[in-house]
Formats: structure tokens, sequence, C-alpha cells
């Protein structure tokens, strides 16, 4: 038994395997204590199971877990006080922040008003950040000696100001870790481990080997403001298995498409898990089933995700993105999220009009009609209030809605407001959130460089197939696919990661220099690299159990043209370089990768081209659930049928009676015409006039207008 389990905003989504059986479960989250909706999860499947959940937990050989522990302790600003030590000169590197921080992090309309533009609160304030008189040059030489008595008079100073957690990143630390070492040490010296006033030291040079001060800076920072809090949070999760008789190891999973142990995992690296694990899954699937080009679009009460995958490319990469309001040196899946889930708040402003998110009830005190304390318009009341969700059976009936307790906050937040009719004010909720997210999608894609036209759309999440109609004729695309498991699909993902470690260090390596036109004659400063991120490798896998030939490894490596600031990623076609021949074929990698993104004409070989940065992925693979072959129908549609509700539809500006089909019962083979409503117990897909869906011998419901059918 494999136990798969991605927390939400709103629900703890769990996805159980095991000898080709799949349970699936939903609790909504608890954010006062994670643990409590994972075990409400888990014991969900073991009913579905037939055993207790102490049982199905000591039957598990692995429990895969995508938290948001760190993005909860970052919107809270629950970190713990923390000091930065760096070189002397340069205590203003991070609260300067880059050119762009005061837009890093916000959205679209907040960057427009400029008047209101501000850097983010630092979570290290400037009295808190000292300089030490030392030097390393870039090389790694060292210039300025490190004096021990003067690292000491600075911690003192810093401890009486209140500090509970050092981060030292001193300059070109990453090439020459001495200093930072010594400042390691002599914290641990006079505050040892027996002292209740032990504090975390966090190591520059530990978390990145990349060059530029600040995001290395901030890359650390974060690490520990997260450190304790997420650590110790993790930690009671671990014992909490351990006493269920869980006796297998905790997988937590990776913002890079892996995952790793708990022992293994930096604090960001599980910023976002859950819609990367989501992400991951379409990737596999789009492999499988040999999708060339996917966006994917994942809708839960809090957000609404979106990710390209394009096949054989490290696009879907982002090797600087931000987290929260920083930018930061740690690559992750590149995924695009927007306030526009079930639970985002609807709300109608004199001079700016209707507007819905990014501010979300989430599941406390969660929508109006959830009765549990909300009373604020969102997403789930208007579409309770137009019939595409049923009251009585939503959550598989375990949640029931309140219909009035919806129709009230939306009169009251929009329809008065706007003087118009509660349905209408509803019909405007929902078409404002479909805008909203064909919005994204188009910019997403488009800003990649790619045309809509050529992607598969894949829609999951408890709310994607609600929506997936309405997005898509926004976009002008006409077909969208509900992939097996949509409801859960994020955990299902999980099911499928790989163990990953990835190294990388900046390396200025040119390649071809066009002011002599020679190329690279020296290979030893690129291969001693690659030597040591391959023997980490094999060391870090061989530390849980795996042979040197269990380890896959892939070299990636940033290059770029001239003196162009963008670099490209491409995948290396060699792992060393031994001759001219593995040069070429380089060349030629980046070339080709340069032209398929911005066209063969943008290629000047003549200009140069240089290695930034050399990143190493290591990965053993895992079992994957697959996703098995359909029985076809043998009865016709309508012994799906479970009846009909009023619903609303834009054609008629009217409520008419609509066909509701149960989702589960659906088999290839089926032809469903819309409008209608099918239902599952976590998801429910609302079919549009003149579209129709069908139901292919994999599980994979493609949703067509039908001009694109005929």
């Amino acid at each position: 038994m494999e136990i798969n389990v991605d927390i939400g905003g709103t629900f703890t989504d769990c996805f159980a395997s095991t000898a080709g059986t799949v349970a699936t479960a939903k609790a909504l989250t608890t954010h006062h204590n994670l643990s409590q909706g994972f075990l409400e999860a888990i014991s969900d499947i073991a009913g579905q199971l037939g055993t207790s959940p102490d049982e199905l937990l000591g039957d598990a050989s692995a429990v895969r877990y995508a938290t948001t522990l760190g993005t909860n302790a970052l919107i809270e600003r629950t970190g713990p006080p923390l000091a930065l030590i760096t070189t002397s000169g340069y205590e203003d590197v991070v609260p300067i922040g880059r050119c762009r921080s005061w837009g890093d992090g916000k959205s679209g309309a907040e960057n427009r008003d400029l008047s209101r533009a501000e850097r983010p609160v630092p979570l290290v304030p400037r009295e808190m950040i000292v300089g030490l008189h030392e030097r390393i040059d870039h090389s790694g030489r060292v210039l300025v000696p490190l004096r021990e008595d003067e690292v000491r008079e600075r911690i003192q100073d810093l401890v009486d100001l209140g500090a509970r957690g050092f981060v030292v990143s001193l300059m070109w630390s990453f090439r020459n870790p001495e200093h930072e070492l010594l400042v390691r040490r002599v914290i641990e010296e006079e505050y040892p481990s027996s002292y209740l006033g032990r504090f975390p030291v966090i190591l520059s040079h530990e978390v990145s080997q990349r060059a530029g001060e600040y995001a290395r800076s901030m890359t650390s920072i974060l690490n520990a403001y997260l450190h304790r809090f997420t650590g110790d949070k993790l930690s009671e999760l671990r014992d909490e298995l351990r006493t269920r008789g869980y006796t297998g190891p905790l997988m937590l999973v990776h913002n890079t498409g892996g995952m790793a142990g708990l022992s293994r995992t930096a604090p960001l690296q599980t910023m976002h898990a859950g819609p990367v694990a989501g992400l991951f899954g379409a990737r596999r699937m789009a492999e499988t089933f040999d999708f060339e080009k996917v966006v994917t679009t994942d809708m839960g009460g809090t957000s609404f995700d979106i990710g390209v995958v394009v096949k054989g490319s490290v696009r879907f990469y982002e090797f600087n993105p931000v987290v929260d309001r920083w930018r930061v040196q740690m690559p992750m899946m590149d995924i695009k999220a927007v306030g526009a889930g079930g639970g985002s708040i609807a709300r109608y402003e004199e001079h700016a009009g209707l507007a819905v998110g990014p501010r979300s009830a989430g599941s406390t005190p969660g929508p109006a009609c959830y009765g549990t304390g909300g009373t604020e318009a969102t997403v789930t009341d208007a579409n309770l209030v137009l019939g595409y969700l049923d009251a009585d059976t939503y959550h598989g009936g375990a949640m029931k809605l309140d219909r009035r307790r919806a129709e009230r906050a939306i009169d009251r937040a929009v329809a008065r407001p706007m003087e118009i009719s509660v349905l209408e004010a509803a019909r405007a909720i929902r078409q404002v959130v479909d805008n909203n997210m064909a919005d994204a999608i188009f910019k997403e894609i488009v800003l990649k460089g790619y045309d809509p036209r050529d992607f598969v759309m894949f829609s999951y999440g408890g709310g994607g197939p609600l929506h997936a109609c309405g997005y898509a004729e926004v976009l002008g695309v006409q077909s969208v696919i509900v992939p097996p498991h949509a409801p859960v699909f994020s955990a299902a993902g999980a099911a499928g990661l790989d163990l990953l470690h990835i190294y990388e260090r900046s390396a200025h390596i040119v390649l071809f220099d066009p002011l002599f036109k020679t190329v690279l004659e020296d290979f030893d400063k690129f291969n001693a690299t690659v030597d040591e991120f391959v023997s980490q490798a094999q060391e870090d896998f061989g530390d849980d159990g795996f042979a040197a030939d269990d380890v896959e490894l892939q070299l990636e490596l940033d290059v770029r043209s001239g003196n162009q600031l963008y670099v490209t990623t491409i995948k290396s076609p060699v792992l060393r370089l031994e001759g001219r021949d593995d040069l070429a074929a380089v060349l030629e990698a980046y070339f080709a990768e340069y032209s398929d993104r911005f066209g063969e004409f943008a290629v000047i070989r003549e200009i140069g081209v240089s290695i930034e940065t050399i990143r190493l992925r290591a990965s053993v693979d895992q079992a994957r659930w697959g996703v098995g072959q359909r029985e076809p129908a043998t009865a016709g549609i309508e012994t799906l049928r479970r009846g009909e509700r009023e619903c609303y539809w834009e054609r008629s500006r009217s409520v008419e009676p609509t066909p509701v089909y149960d989702y589960d019962a659906i088999a290839p083979g089926h032809e469903i015409p819309g409008p209608a409503i099918l239902e599952g117990p976590d998801t429910t897909v609302v079919l549009y006039p003149e579209w129709t869906a069908r139901m292919d011998d994999h599980g994979f419901l493609s949703l067509e207008k039908e001009e694109a059918a005929a």
C-alpha cells in the first residue's frame, strides 16, 4: 500500500494504491493541526478498503506528503527572529534588494499602481544584520582573513538583540566556504547543543552554490525562517504515524518534481509541492499517451494553478523563482498560481466593479453555504445558486450546503450594490472568475512563446471540471480533458515521483570566444565540477541504501550567447566533455533549443557562447501506478441518469431543467450531450450546451465543443 497526500488551502486530498486497487478521499484541511485532516482522509480510505486506519498505515510501504506548512508560515510571518552575518560593506544588500524587488510576487494590477509600490517588509530587520571584516575573491582565494574574536563579539551582540537563529552569507563563500564554516564553529562553541539557548545556523554555501549575493542570501534566510516551524510540524506528523504503526519513511514531495526523506529536505523545497505533484503527474501522462504539449489547470478551494508541459524539454522549470515576495536560487517546476478557487471571495467596489479573489475563505471559516461561520460570498456559493452544485450530495453527501446562506451572502455583497437579482449576481461572479482563469492561462502560454491552440488542456482538482467549459469558451479552446482521479490528481501525481536530488553551481566557462575565434580546449574545470556532483549524488543515495547503478544522472547547463542577460537551459547530450565532439554536441544542443524558442533567425553563432551554471539532476526511479484499461459500456447513458435539476444557462439567460449523470459510472463508449451535469462524490463536471462528453478506454473524459467534433 502506498499513500499519497496533498494538503491544499481548503481540502486535504488522499490517493492510495495497492496491487491494482485505487482508493481516493478528501477531507477539509485543518490549518490548526494539519495531521488531523490528514488522518481523517486516511480513515476514509481505510473505510473504503474495509480496514482500520492503524492497519492501513501498518501495511503501508510508503507515505508521500505534499505540505503547505512553509506557505502558511510565510503568510502569517510566524518565523523566529533571525540575524544575518555577511561581509563588511554588504550589510545593505538584502534590505535594498534587487531593482525589481518592489514588484516581485505582486499581481499585474498591483504593479501598475506605482504610487503604492513598496519593497516587502524584511524578514531580518536592518539592526539584525552585521558585517565581518573578511574577504574571499571570485576564485576562492582568501584576501582578508577572518578573526575569531570579532565573530564572537558580533554573535554576542546579536544574541543580546534577541536573535534566535543565524544566517551566514559571506561573499564568494560557495567558492571557498572556509570563513562560513569558521562562523558556525564559533557559534556552536559559544552555544553548544547542551544549552537551552542553542541556535540553528544556516550557511549560504550549503543552500546555494550560485553567484548573486542577494538571491543566495534570501534563499538562506527563507530556509532559516521556515526551518524550525516546518521541521517541528513534520517531525510531529512522523511521530504520529509511528504511533499508529507506520514503519516506513515519511517522503516529502519537492517542488522540483521529485521527493526525498525528511532529513534530506530543505524547507523551501516544500513550497507549492502539491501543484507541482499534479504538474508532474500530467507530464507522466503526457509522455505515456503521447500528448506533446499540455497546459494543466488545477482549481481547488483556494487557488487556480497553471502549468505548461512540453515533451522532452526543461522549459517548465523556474530556476530563479519568486517565493512570496523574494527571488531565490532554488530550482522548482514553474507553476502560475491565481487567486481563483472555490473559496475566492466576491465583492463589488463602486469604482472598480465586481472583483473575485485573490482573498479566499479557505476551509475556515469557508464559503457561506458551508454553514461553518463564513459570511462572505464566494465562487462556491455562486455555483450553488446557479444549480451546478447539489446541496445534499456535495462532498459525497458528507457536507450539506445551505443555499439560503449562499443567497444572503451574494445578495449583501454583490446583488444589492449592483442592483441586480441574486441569480444575475451569481452568474456575474462565475463569469468574472472564468475570465480571470482564461486570462491567466493565455498569458502563461503566450509569454512562453507558444500558441494556445497547439495545446491539450488538462482540467482537474475539485473545481477544475466545474469551470472547464467556462474558461475554455473564453479562450476559444474547443477541447478539454478531465484525467482519471481528477478530484485528487495532485495526490495521484505524487504517486509517480522519483527520488531526486539537484546539485548546481555557478561556473563561467567560455565554449566559444568570438574575439579570438577559439573554442574551449581545457575541460578540467567542467569535468571536475561534474565529477564532484556525481560523487556527492552517489554518496547521498548510498546513505539511503541505493547502489551507484541505481542512480540516473542528467546534466543540465545554463548557457548564454555573447553578453546577453538571458540564459537558456538545455539538457546536455553528454555527462562529461572528453573532446571536441562532445563540445560540438553541447553547442548544437544549445543552438537547437535557442532556435526552437526564439526562431531560427535569432541564432547568431558568431557572438560567442558560455556556460553560466552547471546543474546535475540525480534520481532513482520508483514504482508507479498505471492507468488501467476500462471495460466498455454495456448500457446506454440513461442508466447513468440520476434525475435532473434546475440550472442556469447562458444561452437562454434563464434556469432550465438539466439532466444529472453519475460521473463515476461513465464508461468507454458513452457520449453525453450538453447541457448536463456529471456528478461524482468530490467533483462536478458542468457540461455546457453545444458540448459533448466522451470517455476513452483509459478513463480520460474528453469535453468537446460540437463544432470541433464535427
